[in-house]
């Protein structure tokens, strides 16, 4: 499915993106269909639910906790990306949690 324009998809005029596009948009996973396998496997967890599908809705200001590797990242979106796009791009859309950074 081939966006147009450049601007925000339908899912995001309305406020969320699913859960595996997010991850791949955010660079964290290096395709959707990992995106998608990792969300399945219910280690994500979105404002301290557990996640068990790829399309669960992110809106902005959610706060994500993503395995990666051997550590645990916990993100707070600031706001949604509309594409894939640079990493600099990718690490604005998010934050680590003041109260995570003192503990880590």
């Amino acid at each position: 499915m081939a966006e147009t324009g450049g601007g925000p998809t339908g899912s995001q005029a309305g406020g969320h993106l699913r859960m595996d596009v997010l991850l791949w948009y955010l660079r964290l996973v290096r395709s959707r269909s990992q995106g998608k396998m990792l969300a399945e496997q219910g280690v994500i967890r979105s404002n301290g639910t557990r996640v068990v599908k790829a399309h669960h809705a992110v809106r902005s200001g959610d706060v994500l906790t993503v395995p990666q590797g051997s550590r645990v990242l916990v993100l707070q979106i600031n706001h949604l990306p509309w594409r894939r796009g640079p990493a600099e791009e990718a690490l604005a859309c998010y934050r680590e949690p003041e109260d995570r950074r003192a503990a880590g």
